[in-house]
């Protein structure tokens, strides 16, 4: 993630690792098992512990700070992640982040959890903590509909957001570090050039994320979602360490365009190759990414908890088989 020498590519996971699989092999089964520190750990380094991905990742879905802040969140089932279901604001002057705020909901589950996992594995593993960065913890809040609606129509009401979610991604963060955390990635879904123009993501986005990198002092792995390759350089220009992409970006173009500012993770099918392929597509799929050049290998975006184990382990086998590692 520095660009530092290294003896292979990491095999490993940016975004979430759970699979119902593991959960019915360990007893950490969604939902439970976001509200049980010891169990969030346990499934935050099982890929480690069966097939040697190179990660303890915890959580496994993006609502933790939107709870904590009044949202409505329907705890998902065991195949299916927890989802914002209440925004608890109409407008931003409403916001306010409160004192107590590293006390509430489920951010005292994660806090323990990544000490857990820092106690335990943290001379073995890089202990990697996720959450909702600004501009999606503001569509949480406020409803995704009702944030871009006033990116067109009431612009001068997105800043003011996010200057509060923001801080509550500061003062989470910081939290996380403190707790443990070697590396932070902050999820953008919603910046996605899907939903928002890369103008806007220059103007609404990037200011914020910039500002989270330079009071944190922690490393970052800044993910979003869809083809990114319009916003790789404004990405890059946020300070984040290390940008995660989906597979319809292009490995050896997003390098270029990112220069020495950011390394490159991906970029495995999550959503075709490692769901519904075999072993072999996986492989040839992810040897593709280390013949462009991927500084760290793997899934595109959010592991489907319906995924089988062994397409997770076949990321491994491809890197054990192109450094001709063992195992």
């Amino acid at each position: 993630m520095l660009g530092e020498p290294k003896d292979h590519t990491p095999p490993t996971c940016v975004t979430q690792v759970g699979i119902v699989e593991v959960m019915d092999m360990i007893n950490a089964k969604w939902p439970e098992t976001h509200f049980d520190s010891k169990k969030m750990a346990a499934l935050g380094v099982s890929l480690w512990e069966l097939v040697k991905i190179e990660v303890a990742r915890v959580p496994f879905d993006l609502t933790v700070m939107a709870d904590a802040l009044g949202a409505k969140v329907d705890p998902g089932k065991v195949n299916i992640q927890p989802m914002v279901k209440g925004h608890p604001f109409t407008s931003p002057d409403q916001i306010k982040i409160p004192d107590d705020f590293l006390k509430r909901g489920r951010i005292p589950v994660v806090l323990e959890a990544v000490k857990m996992l820092k106690e335990k594995w943290g001379n073995t593993l890089p202990i990697l903590a996720g959450f909702e960065a600004p501009f999606t913890l503001a569509g949480h809040l406020v409803g995704t509909e009702t944030l871009l609606k006033w990116a067109i129509k009431k612009r001068d009401f997105i800043p003011e957001i996010m200057k509060k979610t923001t801080e509550a991604n500061i003062m989470y963060a910081e939290a996380l570090i403190k707790a443990g955390a070697d590396v932070l990635s902050p999820c953008e879904p919603t910046a996605s050039t899907n939903l928002i123009s890369p103008k806007d993501f220059r103007e609404l986005v990037q200011p914020y994320l910039r500002d989270m990198v330079k009071s944190v002092n922690g490393y970052f792995i800044l993910h979003i979602c869809g083809d990114t390759t319009l916003i790789i350089k404004d990405m890059a220009e946020t300070g984040m360490h290390a940008l995660s992409v989906e597979d319809k970006v292009d490995i050896r173009n997003a390098k270029n365009i990112a220069g020495n500012k950011s390394r490159i993770c991906g970029n495995v099918s999550t959503a075709k190759t490692l769901l519904w392929g075999e072993p072999n597509e996986v492989k040839e799929e992810a040897k593709k990414a280390l013949e462009a050049g991927v500084d760290i290998l793997c899934p595109a975006c959010g592991v489907a908890p319906i995924t089988p184990l062994k397409n997770i382990k076949a990321i491994v086998t491809a890197v054990n088989e192109y450094y001709g590692l063992p195992g």
